[in-house]
């Protein structure tokens, strides 16, 4: 075999040696996902990458209150969510008037009540009925993800997931 040959064939085994273990490098990488589910269709609504330790937060008008509730969360891992504050305007029926034990309530300048401290973890957010009438959003990174446009009057479920690199390409 001649000495061209020879250099052809190494390189191209040499190059695809690589692509191989790039492939496999990128393969056992795994990233975290938030995913928002029809409960009951089972189908994905949407899907944001998302960091350990990162808050989102839920947006919606109260159904019986009429007034804004603000929930916040934090991501801790995969099947992991851990309530951190809640914010409204007024109490209610479903409105809590009495900070659980550890958690402290407050009232804001603004003069809203926060409930701090909840520290209550969940493995998913399950059966949200999104508004039908009023704005109900998902808030992360100051971004506004409407799920009332995207299951207005549905149930959904919002879930932590950890994804391996090529399940994000599909």
């Amino acid at each position: 075999m001649n000495f061209r040959k020879r250099i052809s064939i190494r390189l191209f085994l040499a190059g695809g040696a690589g692509l191989l273990l790039l492939a496999l490098i990128l393969g056992l990488r795994s990233t975290l996902v938030l995913e928002v589910w029809d409960t009951e269709a089972k189908r994905l609504l949407l899907s944001l990458p998302v960091k350990e330790g990162d808050p989102f937060s839920l947006q919606y008008t109260h159904s019986t209150a009429k007034t804004i509730i603000e929930e916040h969360f934090q991501i801790r891992g995969s099947d992991d969510i851990l309530a951190t504050r809640m914010i409204y305007v007024s109490g209610g029926a479903g409105i809590p008037d009495v900070a659980p034990p550890g958690a402290h309530f407050r009232i804001n300048d603004d003069g809203r009540f926060v409930m701090d401290n909840l520290n209550k973890v969940f493995p998913l957010l399950a059966n949200i009925r999104v508004a039908y009438f009023y704005p109900h959003l998902l808030v992360y990174h100051g971004n506004n993800y409407s799920l009332s446009e995207i299951a207005r009057g549905r149930l959904v479920d919002i879930k932590i997931q950890k994804k391996e690199f090529w399940n994000l390409l599909g």
